[in-house]
């Protein structure tokens, strides 16, 4: 299997358990989860993938705080691929619960990242599981599967920014603190509810190139095109096969700027919050 065609089997797997309200979903209670950065839908999506995938696939958990969260490897064709998962709970009014944007934590999205199989260092392709719970966190309303370059394709920053973080000691007057310099990185969101071609539905997105590579062209409804700020145009395809679609390249929909909003952000000054008390009152 090609790294693509494990990605496809996933996507397959998970959407096949589709009912009235979405994907079902069985997380661990609260009293069982462990600690902050223990994410029970991680080890859910883990463990459904481990049941869907033959026996010959090997599913690795890389822990807590590190890029992918998962690392999927078949082990007759030695094809490797990372996926990563972000999920957000929805609100109330049905929308999702962060807008245009999502953190990254300490490390930029990516089509690409380094792993290291024993001694060796090695880049392997990244995918991105994107789940929008219900607000009861027992369905996955929307499910977008993501190859990583669609949000960023630039290798070298994302290598950067796993490095560039680090432990300042001996702070303060004492010696004795130490400061943690971790950046935050915000990319578009694409579970944003406003993102019409995207909310409630469960896709996968993937290069126009690679789809085409293992002549997998069926249930593909949208062609998307991401322009980077040098005039270069990336093409990709949005795959749905929850639907019987018989779209062919010469009618599919075309969909351009899907992040566009993203770019009208403007800095905001930040101000130093300071507490303030009320004069002393005098006689």
């Amino acid at each position: 299997m090609t790294e693509l065609e494990i990605v496809i089997k996933i996507y397959r797997e998970l959407i096949v358990k589709i009912g009235k309200k979405g994907i079902p979903v069985d997380l661990r209670t609260k009293s069982i989860v462990g600690t902050v950065q223990d994410d029970p839908f991680d080890t859910w999506i883990g463990l459904e993938i481990k049941d869907a995938l033959p026996k010959t696939f090997e599913i690795f958990h890389s822990g807590s705080l590190t890029t992918p969260d998962l690392i999927i490897r078949d082990k007759k064709s030695g094809a490797v691929v990372g996926l990563e998962i972000k999920k957000l709970i929805q609100k109330s009014n049905g929308s999702d619960s962060r807008g245009l944007t999502i953190d990254y934590n300490s490390c930029l999205p990516c089509g690409s990242t380094l792993i290291k199989i024993g001694e060796e260092a090695i880049v392997i392709p990244c995918f991105y599981l994107f789940a929008l719970l219900d607000i009861t966190s027992s369905s996955i309303v929307t499910l977008i599967v993501l190859d990583g370059d669609f949000l960023n394709y630039d290798f070298e920053i994302h290598k950067e920014s796993k490095y560039s973080n680090f432990t300042e000691y001996e702070h303060g007057p004492y010696g004795e603190g130490s400061v943690r310099h971790r950046k935050m990185y915000t990319y578009p969101n694409p579970l944003n509810s406003k993102i019409t071609e995207f909310h409630l539905r469960h896709i996968l997105v993937a290069k126009k190139v690679d789809f085409e590579k293992i002549k997998e062209d069926k249930n593909i409804s949208e062609k998307i095109i991401r322009t980077d700020k040098h005039g270069n145009s990336f093409f990709y395809y949005l795959k749905d096969e929850t639907k019987d679609l018989k779209n062919t390249e010469g009618n599919l929909k075309t969909l351009n700027d899907i992040f566009d909003a993203c770019k009208l952000r403007k800095p905001k000054v930040r101000a130093v919050s300071i507490p303030s008390i009320p004069r002393l009152k005098t006689e």
